[in-house]
């Protein structure tokens, strides 16, 4: 009898512990390389056609703290950094969580331009997410929540609100994910990023009702045990 709400208490703890300790997905922090990541052009409309593709970011020391790369806005199109397949692929856990990464100017055109923060690929759809285009010189901190009501699908301004099944879709089925390097026109700019996250969705109430619950059934099975002791 023992010995079942020993093993009981402790797939409680285990499970409730594991679920709140996941939140980091996965993440480029680059302390010491690209990690792969490119850089790309598109025509910015609602179709999203890729113009040039295959474009090298730069690795720099600076960062938040350190590490990070750069991109130069090559031409007159919307330029974006674009994740590698890491990032890639079904990442339906992330449903719920959000999207986190730090930016800043490091060369500044004439004026802020204005166009998507974040474009997402897959199951035949593109979605969207409009924030600031004022982008400092300092590190911004972007937090991109992955749930409907947040994006909108093809157009940034005019598309619909996604909803959570396209949401889903789309994360479940990824094929691209690209983050704005295109805050400034002319094509003077160089914009850099860092600490880019895909994060799992904060735990709910009834996880720590679990881990308690786990934790309060452990301590009674050690009292008990003491009292069988004594007897």
């Amino acid at each position: 009898m023992i010995r079942t709400a020993i093993s009981v208490a402790c797939c409680l703890t285990i499970l409730s512990y594991s679920t709140i300790a996941a939140s980091s997905l996965i993440s480029s922090t680059f302390d010491s390389d690209t990690d792969g990541w490119s850089g790309l052009t598109t025509d910015g409309s609602s179709s999203w056609s890729v113009i040039t593709s295959g474009l090298l970011p730069a690795h720099s020391a600076d960062g938040v703290p350190a590490g990070s790369i750069t991109l130069a806005d090559p031409d007159s199109q919307w330029t974006y950094f674009s994740a590698p397949g890491k990032f890639l692929g079904d990442q339906s856990a992330a449903f719920g969580g959000s999207l986190q990464f730090d930016s800043r100017y490091v060369v500044a055109g004439t004026s802020y331009a204005n166009e998507a923060e974040i474009v997402l690929k897959g199951a035949g759809l593109t979605l969207v997410y409009e924030a600031t285009n004022s982008l400092p010189a300092v590190w911004t901190h972007f937090d991109a929540a992955l749930v409907a009501g947040t994006w909108r699908v093809a157009d940034t301004f005019s598309g619909a609100l996604a909803t959570d099944a396209q949401l889903l879709a789309v994360l479940s089925n990824l094929n691209a994910l690209w983050i704005n390097a295109e805050h400034f026109t002319p094509v003077t700019e160089v914009i850099a990023l860092d600490n880019v996250s895909l994060l799992s969705p904060v735990p709910e109430p009834k996880i720590y009702t679990l881990l308690l619950a786990g934790f309060g059934l452990l301590g009674f099975v050690a009292y008990r045990r003491k009292t069988l002791q004594a007897e």
